[in-house]
């Protein structure tokens, strides 16, 4: 069976603009250098599909870290699901020798379970999300057929302890 995924010591972590980039490439429908690190066909926002089963299908862009990113390709929806959005969402900007363009926008969510609630594993991590959409005015370049297309990037947060919460509990229940 072919082993999916990146040579060894090779690590696929692009910037906001490159993620951009890459996508505008699969839109356009011309041939992408490195396709074998973005997965498709695969709809994140599914409620009934949980974060770490998507993330299990995509493709290890680097070590065997799960810290790391994976990247979707998906129809973009209305409905996030389990998915909440964080901000509003920024701009990504590209710079060009004489000016910066706007070339889309990337929002942060996080996975929630029953609305409000935060879902976090047993071994101390939770799920977050970058959605990546590019600006209506280089949409408006592709066939309706592919402007209803986003890049999502997933992955795994663990979740640090403050050390100024170690010292509350020090205090607390007298020094260790």
């Amino acid at each position: 069976m072919e082993q999916r995924g990146v040579r060894s010591g090779f690590r696929f972590h692009p910037t906001d603009t490159e993620g951009l980039t890459f996508f505008k490439k699969f839109m356009a429908k011309q041939e992408m250098n490195d396709s074998g690190f973005i997965t498709t066909n695969i709809d994140v926002y599914d409620s009934e599909e949980e974060p770490w089963k998507i993330y299990s299908r995509g493709v290890p862009c680097g070590a065997a870290d799960d810290s790391l990113y994976r990247y979707f390709i998906t129809k973009k929806s209305r409905n996030h699901g389990n998915w909440k959005l964080q901000d509003e969402g920024k701009p990504v900007h590209r710079d060009s020798s004489s000016s910066i363009v706007f070339i889309g926008c990337k929002k942060k969510m996080r996975y929630m379970v029953n609305n409000n609630e935060e879902h976090s594993e047993d071994d101390g991590h939770f799920w977050l999300m970058k959605e990546y959409k590019l600006s209506n005015v280089i949409l408006h370049q592709f066939d309706d057929d592919r402007r209803d297309y986003v890049l999502c990037a997933i992955k795994k947060k663990f979740i640090e302890t403050c050390s100024s919460e170690m010292d509350n509990v020090s205090v607390e229940f007298g020094a260790i």
